[in-house]
């Protein structure tokens, strides 16, 4: 191609991180000198041009400097001053959920088109650490049709060009790029070296259109004099170069207009940067949980809300607290101590919301709810009625805890008795049901003091309805002493047997008589991990970090429950300086092992993984909007479930807190945390920095908790996955009649291959909102089952995110296809209607 064909298109930014080696409020205060800054240049410079992403960044300027903003709209007028992004922020796009990443769009979108008039064509990713496979999914979904990036690399992840299509596991394609030379911006002495490399890739390319993306960045920043200066002397030495002040939106539409053919790239863009999967697992874990709140809270409150002709609560500070913490350098760990510390605070505020209005929907219902109990006899306490909420689209059956208090003072007739005390529990139809009395939270509870029971059961629940319990005393109740121990250390049922002992390094357990580990069983280990907060270099991640510094043995075992619902075995693990405590769950009816695990973790330059040895090979991992299976490769990002594919079969695995995995020497390992330095980089090629000082803290050192389970990695591992996430909830409430039965469902979704993802009041107020993803690779045909309605919503595509408006109408509920920013689409839309 000759050298006067190329068009090399300026691109200006200042990549701005809110959060990194600052807090939150001088970052967002960055945001306004910069943009000022970039405004007084523009006003200087006549030909100059700038883009801008987050909408937090405008809101934040629109807020605080309104005649800034004022001349932003001026210059996005006038085409100088390009909106790009369509997110609040630059997320971390591996490690939040789909619907996190879909709202991302919704409320970024939805802000600039109330804003500028127009939504944003061209995402913009400069610093992301790599991007899921779902990503296209939703990004067309959101009205995106191109996204500029830089991470990963050309050396981490080969393509051919530097345009290319990036493809959807749907089919859905958006154009991408990624700067053949270079990174996002360009440092102050850069420029020219920059322009002379991308000429010289521009010549091994068929390509016409080059993005020349530069400027100062970081702590904002963004093109300087210098810049400016020094473009103009290449461009006269260049002539035969079309050197343009351009905009992203205009790069893409060109390159897009271009008539050369472009390589098309399926999958995921990764991986990069990978000790991010686990760094800063104490925010990690409280991010996964407020996400999971939030979302279950909101989809609560919508059905139910709407269900009682109230209007559902808006949730979008809560969300937007969620979305601002997903930024790519919170949500990865790779911050200051004091800044994370206070984006754990910031979260705080939006799980305490989520369960406040989760709170506030189920006591609504329970108003309208039959909840009357048996009338005690004489002055014995009446039964507490418990409503028990479902708040998935697909019927519940499993166990479900319910703690409550027997009378308002402590049970005097039965103390010294307290395995006397006849409890009842009834099922919604008033049917005795069986149960297991378990220990409570408190301590106070004794053969003297007997106040509050705590028990399990087994609970069927409809899809996003209700179920009511009576559970209380009642004088004649059968009552059921505990079963004698059978063998200590040991508890079985169902399917599966586990066993510990003292000493040995590793949990064993049984599925039908065969072991699912090889070896020592289920184990610990300590991996060194002298790394920063981002991790090792690739190399060395994605040969999985084997230099093992200590392998835990087991300390202590001990039998907790034993009964005829659940079986619970408790089992700690000890090393030198750190400990972890496993309790060992199996219920009657399922075929699952559940784990809650405590961990006291004080170490330094270390990092610490669950090592299961199944043979493992390849492995299927559940990433934002897609599932992509992946063979051998190191740590890798994963959702809430992993399916691997040991020598014996498929091995399942689930958790409410783990994001990184890797399949090494034929065991699967998920890693729990890392005891890394803070914003600490390690530098390069598997080359160690110097000794941190022992004054500099460690991250997590402390007490975290999270959970797991296992199972056989059968269809039920996705769905065993969002309860584990998103449990069934109840609440106390009072025992009064009702016009709503003491069992009932409200929704439902179909087929089952249908994931929904949110149910939500529409940003507009008009009507609400339900998406969906297909998650089994078929075309299906969605249908909603909607208060007392059937909804035929239409054709959902394989492997694809579909959303709908719902609207009531005087003859009943219609529901149209509309798009995650919520705006019509040019998709056919359902047939609705009752059935």
């Amino acid at each position: 191609m000759s050298d006067k064909s190329y068009t090399f298109h300026l691109i200006a930014n200042a990549h701005l991180d809110p959060v990194w080696l600052w807090d939150w409020r001088e970052g967002l205060n960055e945001g306004v000198i910069t943009c000022r800054t970039i405004l007084n240049l523009m006003d200087e410079d006549q030909d100059l041009t700038f883009i801008r992403g987050e909408s937090a960044i405008y809101r934040h300027i629109e807020e605080h400097d309104p005649d800034a903003f004022r001349r932003i709209v001026q210059y996005v007028e006038a085409g100088r001053w390009d909106v790009v992004g369509g997110t609040v922020i630059q997320p971390d796009t591996n490690l939040p959920s789909a619907e996190t990443l879909a709202r991302h769009f919704t409320h970024g979108q939805n802000y600039f088109i109330s804003r500028f008039g127009a939504p944003v064509r061209a995402a913009w990713a400069a610093d992301s650490f790599g991007h899921c496979a779902g990503l296209p999914e939703i990004m067309a979904n959101a009205g995106i049709e191109s996204i500029a990036f830089t991470r990963p690399f050309y050396e981490t992840l080969p393509i051919a060009k530097p345009a290319f299509w990036w493809e959807a596991p749907s089919g859905k394609r958006i154009l991408a790029y990624r700067p053949a030379a270079g990174w996002y911006g360009a440092g102050r002495v850069e420029m020219m070296v920059r322009l002379d490399s991308l000429l010289e890739k521009a010549r091994q390319c068929d390509l016409h259109n080059v993005g020349v993306f530069y400027g100062l960045g970081n702590h904002g920043g963004g093109p300087s004099r210098r810049h400016l200066r020094e473009i103009r002397q290449w461009a006269e030495q260049h002539p035969e170069i079309q050197v343009v002040h351009s905009g992203l939106h205009r790069f893409m539409d060109a390159l897009r207009a271009e008539k050369v053919e472009l390589p098309v790239h399926r999958g995921e863009l990764n991986f990069t940067l990978r000790g991010c999967y686990s760094s800063a697992a104490r925010f990690k874990f409280a991010y996964c949980k407020t996400e999971n709140a939030l979302a279950s809270a909101e989809r609560t409150d919508s059905l139910i809300r709407t269900a009682l002709r109230q209007s559902p609560k808006k949730l979008t500070a809560p969300w937007d607290s969620l979305l601002f913490n997903s930024f790519h350098d919170i949500l990865p760990g790779s911050s200051i101590e004091r800044a994370l510390d206070e984006q754990l605070e910031w979260l705080g505020g939006a799980m305490h919301e989520a369960r406040r209005v989760e709170l506030g929907a189920l006591n609504a219902l329970a108003l309208h709810v039959d909840t009357q109990v048996a009338q005690p006899e004489g002055d014995l306490p009446a039964a507490n009625a418990v409503l028990a909420w479902n708040p998935h689209p697909f019927p519940y059956r499993g166990p479900m805890e319910i703690e409550a208090c027997l009378d308002y003072r402590m049970v005097d007739a039965y103390k010294g008795r307290p395995d006397e005390v006849p409890l009842r529990v009834l099922n919604p139809e008033g049917a005795p049901i069986p149960f297991q009395t378990v220990p409570t939270d408190n301590l106070l509870e004794s053969d003297e003091w007997i106040w509050r029971r705590r028990i399990v059961m087994h609970t069927e629940i409809p899809a996003m309805g209700w179920g009511v319990y009576e559970f209380g005393v009642v004088e004649g109740a059968p009552c059921t002493p505990p079963l004698p121990l059978k063998t200590p250390g040991q508890i079985e049922m169902g399917a599966y047997r586990i066993t510990a002992q003292v000493g040995d390094t590793g949990v064993q357990i049984f599925r039908n008589g065969k072991p699912l580990f090889d070896r020592d069983g289920l184990a610990a280990a300590v991996m060194d991990d002298p790394w920063g907060s981002w991790g090792a270099s690739d190399e060395l991640e994605s040969k999985g970090l084997t230099d093992e510094k200590e392998r835990w043995s087991i300390s202590h075992v001990e039998n907790i429950e034993h009964g005829p619902e659940r079986e619970t075995l408790w089992v700690r693990f000890a090393g030198k300086q750190s400990w972890m405590g496993l309790t060992f769950h199996v219920y009657r009816g399922s075929d699952a092992v559940y784990v809650s695990a405590r961990l006291l973790w004080n170490e330094r330059k270390a990092r610490l993984k669950l090592v299961m040895p199944i043979g493992a090979g390849e492995a299927e991992y559940d990433v934002p909007g897609a599932t992509v299976r992946r063979p051998p490769c190191g740590e890798v990002p994963g959702g809430r479930w992993v399916r691997v594919f040991g020598t014996a079969g498929p091995f399942g695995f689930a958790s409410d807190s783990l994001y990184g995995f890797d399949c090494t020497q034929g065991d699967f390992r998920a890693t729990i945390t890392r005891a890394t330095s803070y914003a600490y980089m390690a530098g390069t090629e598997g080359r160690r920095m110097d000794p941190v000082p022992d004054w500099r803290p460690a991250l997590d050192c402390g007490e975290m908790k999270f959970r797991f389970l296992i199972n056989p990695g059968d269809a039920q591992l996705p769905g065993l996955a969002q309860w584990l996430n998103q449990p069934v909830v109840s609440v106390v409430t009072p025992a009064k009649p009702g016009t709503l039965p003491r069992s009932g469902s409200f929704a439902s979704l179909s087929p089952a291959s249908l994931q929904m993802l949110a149910l939500k009041r529409a940003e507009d107020g008009n009507g609400l909102i339900v998406r969906v993803r297909e998650t089994t690779g078929q075309d299906a045909s969605a249908t909603l089952t909607w208060l007392n309605q059937t909804l035929d919503l239409g054709p959902v595509t394989a492997n694809s995110i579909a959303s709908w408006r719902l609207q009531s109408a005087p003859d009943g509920w219609t529901a149209q296809r509309t798009s995650i920013i919520e705006h019509a689409t040019d998709e056919p839309e359902s047939p609705n209607g009752n059935r």
